[in-house]
């Protein structure tokens, strides 16, 4: 299941006021659980301070990728 985690990034400005910029992250996991802390995990890698602020499944029906439909890209190189 995909899920779409809402992480806010802390940046201070040339001002020297913190902006907060939100990102969504499509997210492959087993529950809403598994999303968030895998969210965390993601966020912890930037050197900004951020927090997750939400995570929901995500809309749409089934998401074509390489790793569960590669034939369709193999009838795109011919």
């Amino acid at each position: 299941m995909y899920y779409i985690a809402t992480i806010g990034y802390e940046t201070e400005t040339d001002r020297g006021t913190i902006k907060l910029t939100k990102e969504k992250v499509l997210i492959e996991a087993e529950s809403a659980e598994e999303a968030i802390m895998l969210a965390n995990i993601d966020a912890a890698e930037d050197t900004r301070t951020s927090e997750v602020h939400g995570v929901a499944k995500a809309p749409f029906a089934y998401i074509v990728t390489t790793d569960n439909k590669p034939e369709y890209y193999s009838k795109l190189k011919k």
